[in-house]
């Protein structure tokens, strides 16, 4: 309820990630508090969520081929499904795959804000090359997604707070950059449970992702 306050009070939806939890209970717990759709990591998460009456899932781990019939399979039974791509190649091959099966995929490009894992930095030439990849019968490009996972090796409310706002401003950056080149770019997805508690102000964020906090 805490979290979900916070999340109202920023003026973002909260979409919560379930890969800690795998739970149905828990998820229809934060659903009932107000969370609007859930973030998963894998495939398999997805269609047991889906299977327990979830229908908006954000598979948030880049996709690879081998996984883009397992993702059509979900979305023609019927769930919500957004995709995340990271590269060039991927996009291509994710948007042939939807034109050959008569399909627009959902997508998401993954922004890198703190050099920790993965995705593309917000003034990357390669964020403009992939949008472009997406633009095509097979494809839909939603927005961009990052994540501060070093969030989680810092301790202190003002290393936290100055994370919440990288995390924020380089994503929200990524957005306005695609927009200025005429991509619509509706969705700006962040979070983490350390930076989601320490953000002091979420402007230009649509949606934010935290899963840990249930603990």
């Amino acid at each position: 309820a805490r979290m979900q306050q916070r999340m109202d009070a920023l003026g973002v939806r909260f979409r919560p990630h379930a890969k800690t939890s795998k739970c149905a209970e828990v998820v229809r717990r934060q659903i009932a508090a107000g969370a609007q759709g859930i973030t998963v990591s894998t495939l398999k998460e997805a269609e047991q969520f889906f299977a327990a009456g979830v229908d908006d899932i954000l598979y948030a781990v880049a996709i690879v081929p081998s996984k883009f019939d397992h993702a059509l399979r979900l979305v023609r039974a019927g769930c919500r499904l957004t995709l995340l791509v990271e590269s060039v190649a991927a996009a291509e091959q994710l948007a042939a795959h939807g034109r050959a099966n008569g399909h627009s995929h959902r997508v998401l490009i993954e922004v890198d804000t703190d050099g920790h894992r993965s995705g593309i930095p917000p003034e990357d030439a390669r964020l403009l090359a992939v949008a472009a990849a997406l633009v095509d019968d097979g494809a839909e490009l939603a927005g961009v997604l990052t994540h501060a996972g070093s969030s989680y090796g810092l301790n202190t409310p003002a290393a936290l707070e100055a994370m919440a706002e990288q995390e924020r401003a380089g994503c929200v950056r990524a957005a306005e950059r695609l927009r200025a080149a005429g991509h619509a770019c509706p969705v700006v997805s962040v979070g983490s449970t350390p930076t989601a508690l320490h953000a002091r102000r979420l402007d230009g964020v649509t949606e934010v992702r935290a899963g840990v906090y249930v603990f």
